[in-house]
């Protein structure tokens, strides 16, 4: 599933290509993705009207006029492609917005676990998709060391699972949550209560850094993931412990090993991130 760097690559690739435009023709091929799409709702607030903003908040999209926002999910295989009017439509396009510009984007999503839907121009921070959200990691006004170590005072469950819990922080999912732990040499099945505010400034540094070095690479295609242009992003290239079951250590040549915590597959290097690591 796309995660913040893969959702932030698409915002800052298609944020040019639509500010200041307006949407000339929405098409909506079903009347439902994972749930109802409001088509009426979107045609008001998308047509004839100039695009003043496209922003992300965790792993959503947002389009936004001054009549309100088009919101986007990508779910799990969703993607929103760039094409020219006279491109043939991909299987599983369940959405083509034309600009005034003559190109339009396709809402493609062959498991349609995505969403498209609409939110008022009032209640951006209160709808029930957003308003129980996390900080976002990467936002300078919030010192996340601070705010991993306070919320995770009485928090027993393993560190990692606590990173990918996105009432605490957005954006951090299993790859990312991985690489972060192998960077600050932390063990992910340690509590997050037993971390000292040390090992979470360590640990914060480390995920800012990845998510920043995965922003520059695309994001990370292990699958469905392509960017507005149809490209994967290339951050694979750069991965320490994901999926590397068996294969040396970058730090240390111990073979990384698997585990399985809350259902996801973990990776990570048992003599780097033993558990008396401080």
């Amino acid at each position: 599933m796309p995660e913040l760097p893969e959702v932030e690559s698409l915002v800052v690739g298609i944020r040019p290509e639509l500010l200041g435009r307006s949407i000339v023709k929405v098409v909506f091929y079903r009347p439902d993705i994972r749930e109802k799409i409001p088509q009426k709702r979107i045609r008001q607030i998308l047509l004839n009207k100039e695009i003043i903003t496209v922003l992300r908040r965790g792993k959503y999209v947002f389009v936004g006029t001054a009549e309100g926002y088009l919101g986007i999910h990508l779910g799990m295989s969703g993607r929103f492609l760039e094409s020219s009017a006279d491109a043939p439509l991909a299987p599983h396009t369940h959405a083509l917005f034309e600009i005034n510009s003559g190109m339009q984007f396709r809402f493609v999503d062959p498991r349609r676990f995505g969403r498209l839907f609409s939110v008022e121009k009032d209640e951006l921070a209160y709808h029930p998709f957003l308003s129980k959200l996390g900080v976002e990691p990467l936002d300078a006004t919030t010192k996340l060391s601070d705010h991993l170590f306070t919320s995770s005072r009485r928090r027993s469950q393993a560190i990692k699972n606590f990173l990918m819990d996105s009432h605490v922080v957005v954006g951090v999912g299993n790859i990312y949550a991985s690489e972060s732990l192998w960077h600050a040499q932390i063990h992910p099945e340690k509590r997050a209560c037993d971390l000292s505010l040390l090992q979470y400034e360590r640990l914060s540094e480390a995920i800012i850094r990845v998510l920043r070095e995965a922003i520059r690479a695309g994001g990370t295609t292990l699958r469905d993931y392509r960017d507005k242009d149809g490209n994967p992003g290339y951050f694979q290239q750069n991965l320490a412990v994901y999926a590397k079951v068996t294969k040396p250590c970058l730090r240390c040549s111990t073979p990384i090993v698997k585990t399985t915590s809350a259902g996801r597959s973990t990776f990570f290097c048992p003599f780097c991130q033993n558990t008396k690591n401080t």
